[in-house]
């Protein structure tokens, strides 16, 4: 013992690390690997049937409700006298009789009421007009089988696979004989349940389900082919098998598959039986499992290879490294973002040898950058925004304007054209306001009044294509805004959206006035697609310069954002041929 004791201290370093890292690690990662592998393998088939035969249990359940509620309707239905009335009364005309199916709504309304049904059908031996609900049984139907196994019933309740009278489309259906007073044979009902309530049911389980009738038809499959076939995974059983709930393998077209089988007996019917199965594949439910363990194994040998590779260079190159970050991190600390791009390695030392390089060069961009170009680029921003704001004053003399349109009113007032004298007139009150408030907040009420004198303008300029509607919900009262946010947004809908339009056009105007100041201009006029709003919507950020000749919705939304923030601005939505929404919405000022 002491002799093997001394050669093991005898042993170079790298050889002791490497032994002992052999066996504290490498030897339990093979062995706990392969213990994984057997128990995880159990559990994960375990598992999956488990939560198969749970969502079956549930799938069971609501099928369950599904065939009773169509149960206890056919109750209320066969109990019905109206029915025996209806059936039996005497009518002179088609007319009157019309009259008698329409005071027995009963039918309609089950199914406005039950999403579980699909439609009801009386199938009625007293010759009568028929219409969706109440059909007269020709010859053809009274001699099939399904009515004459109804009527030998007696009223019993059968469930059959049958087709719709009228759309000949296949239906889950429940069939009984009605009879009326004295015994009286009136007809047989059929109430088809809902496929699609069926498939709704169906659907939560991601294998296949199939709904068989009495071990012999498929009523539903999410496998669509299979629908209405024989079920071929139920060839091999036999004796109580068909009479239990029970999980057994199948073979279906060479493959292997599990089969979980539960059986349903619907409320009062003693001869008919529903089936639900699920088939899971064998080689399907092992797949995940095969693939975790193969990947798994994978990762582990390379880890294994890796790390017995690297673990020799790692004592060597540690310590250099941690303090060449140490060093580096000290520099940082101390404001010295100058620091070499990168060490040897690409491990986590390595990586994180780069994260603390990155963080000096973004904190020395966002030294350089934000504090000192941004905020530089920040100013000259706002400074061209003032200007163009001051360049719409300026572009031509106000007092100039406003006395020539005077002049032009008075002239058509004395040629006695009155409509261009009051047009006139609207327009000089909107260049008034446009052109001495474009640089201070007005009054709300200010502001709509021009859109009103606007829109009147426009108004007389397309007659009857254009009518317009305003819409003010709160109290307008010392609430402000900057000028010339909502008139571009009316400009841009009645140019680009109504005047393209060949019919008549309506633009609202709607100003919702609560926590935030919210203005929708809408139209319906042309619309724009898809491709077309976004282009528009891309272009409201960009902040090239803008021609000081109009202001566009561009303009609207960056001074917006320019004088509220960034939170708040101008947002679009278009359909091709239903019209155009554009909404503002400001702090309350």
């Amino acid at each position: 013992m002491r002799w093997i004791k001394e050669k093991l201290l005898d042993l170079k370093i790298s050889y002791k690390l490497m032994s002992v890292y052999l066996l504290v690690t490498a030897l339990p990662l093979i062995l706990v690997g392969v213990h994984l592998n057997v128990s995880v393998r159990d559990v994960v088939v375990n598992n999956a049937i488990f939560e198969t035969e749970a969502n079956l249990e549930k799938i069971e359940l609501q099928l369950e409700n599904i065939v009773n509620r169509v149960t206890h309707i056919s109750d209320l239905i066969y109990l019905n006298r109206d029915l025996d009335t209806l059936l039996r009364g005497e009518y002179e005309t088609t007319f009157e009789m019309y009259q008698a199916y329409d005071r027995y709504p009963i039918f309609n309304d089950f199914l406005r009421f039950y999403d579980e049904l699909e439609n009801i059908q009386f199938f009625m031996v007293r010759p009568m007009i028929s219409d969706s609900y109440f059909i007269s049984a020709t010859e053809d139907i009274t001699s099939s089988d399904w009515f004459e196994q109804a009527k030998a019933k007696e009223g019993r309740i059968s469930w059959i696979i049958k087709e719709e009278h009228w759309t000949r489309e296949k239906y889950l259906t429940l069939t009984r004989a009605v009879y009326g007073q004295n015994e009286q044979f009136l007809g047989v009902l059929n109430i088809y349940v809902s496929m699609e309530k069926i498939r709704q049911v169906v659907d939560s389980e991601i294998h296949e389900v199939y709904i068989t009738l009495d071990n012999q038809e498929i009523i539903y499959s999410t496998n669509q082919e299979q629908q209405f076939q024989h079920p071929t995974f139920m060839q091999g059983l036999t004796g109580e098998d068909r009479t239990s709930n029970l999980i057994y393998d199948e073979t279906i077209d060479g493959e292997e598959v599990k089969v979980n089988l539960h059986r349903l007996r619907p409320e009062k019917s003693l001869e008919n039986e529903l089936q639900i199965a699920t088939l899971i594949p064998v080689e399907v439910l092992m797949e995940e499992p095969n693939a975790i363990f193969k990947r798994g194994y994978l990762i582990m040998f390379a880890a294994l290879i890796v790390s017995i590779v690297a673990f020799q260079l790692f004592i060597k190159t540690f310590n250099s490294r941690i303090n060449t970050l140490k060093s580096a991190m000290g520099r940082v600390a101390r404001g010295k973002f100058n620091i070499e791009p990168r060490i040897i390695g690409k491990d986590e030392i390595g990586e994180a040898y780069d994260q603390l390089y990155q963080t000096s060069q973004s904190l020395q961009t966002l030294i350089d950058e934000v504090y000192v170009h941004k905020i530089k680029e920040e100013r000259w921003y706002r400074q061209q925004k003032e200007s163009e704001f001051k360049m719409l004053s300026s572009q031509i003399n106000p007092h100039f304007l406003y006395n020539t349109l005077e002049m032009i009113r008075m002239k058509a007032l004395v040629n006695d054209d009155r409509e261009v004298a009051t047009l006139i007139k609207k327009l000089s009150k909107m260049m008034r306001s446009a052109l001495e408030r474009v640089d201070r907040p007005v009054p709300l009420e200010d502001e709509l009044d021009l859109i009103e004198t606007y829109l009147e303008i426009q108004a007389m300029r397309f007659g009857e294509k254009l009518s317009y509607h305003m819409d003010v919900r709160g109290s307008t009262k010392d609430v402000v805004l900057f000028p010339l946010l909502i008139q571009p947004l009316v400009e841009n809908a009645i140019i680009h959206g109504l005047e393209p339009k060949e019919d008549r056009g309506h633009l609202v105007v709607n100003v919702d006035i609560d926590e935030l100041l919210t203005i929708q201009v809408i139209d319906d006029g042309v619309g724009m697609d898809s491709e077309r709003l976004q282009k528009v919507k891309d272009n409201l950020s960009v902040t090239d310069h803008l021609d000081g000749k109009r202001i566009g919705i561009r303009n609207v939304h960056q001074r917006i954002q320019l004088f509220y923030g960034q939170a708040y601005g101008l947002t679009l939505s278009s359909e091709k041929g239903v019209g155009t929404t554009m909404t503002i919405r400001l702090p309350i000022q």
